[in-house]
C-alpha cells in the first residue's frame, strides 16, 4: 500500500536499536535487507532508520539501515514503551510530546 511519507525526525530514529554492527550482514549493512529480518526491501517496503555512524578504532564511518515496515513497527512499539514512563511531557501530556507521537505514527507502519 502506498501513500504520504511520514518524516521521522533523526533524534527518533536513534531511539530504534539495532542489532550490533558485526551481526549484520553486508546486504544488512548496505539497507537491502531489514537489519532485523531476512526481508529483502525495495524503495516500496523499506522504512529509511537514519545515518548511524560508528567509530572502528581511530576511524568512523556510516550506515545506513533500513527495516521492513513489520519490524520498524515492532521495534517502534518497545521503543514507545520505554520513551513513555521516563518522558516528563508523555507523563504530564502525551498528545503534547512529539517524539511519543513520531513514534507511535512508526508502529502504525507496518499497516500501509
Amino acid at each position: 500500500m502506498t501513500g504520504a511519507v511520514y518524516e521521522v525526525p533523526p533524534e527518533v530514529l536513534v531511539l530504534l536499536p539495532l542489532p550490533p554492527l558485526d551481526k549484520q550482514s553486508e546486504q544488512q549493512l548496505r539497507g537491502r535487507v531489514c537489519v532485523w529480518c531476512p526481508a529483502t526491501l525495495t524503495a516500496e517496503t523499506a522504512m529509511d532508520l537514519g545515518a548511524r555512524r560508528h567509530r572502528r578504532q581511530d576511524s568512523h564511518h556510516v550506515t545506513f539501515p533500513r527495516g521492513c515496515r513489520r519490524c520498524t513497527a515492532r521495534v517502534a512499539k518497545g521503543a514507545l514503551r520505554d520513551h513513555a514512563p521516563r518522558c516528563e511531557q508523555c507523563v504530564d501530556d502525551a498528545s503534547r510530546c512529539a517524539t511519543r507521537t513520531a513514534l507511535h505514527q512508526l508502529t502504525r507502519e507496518e499497516h500501509r
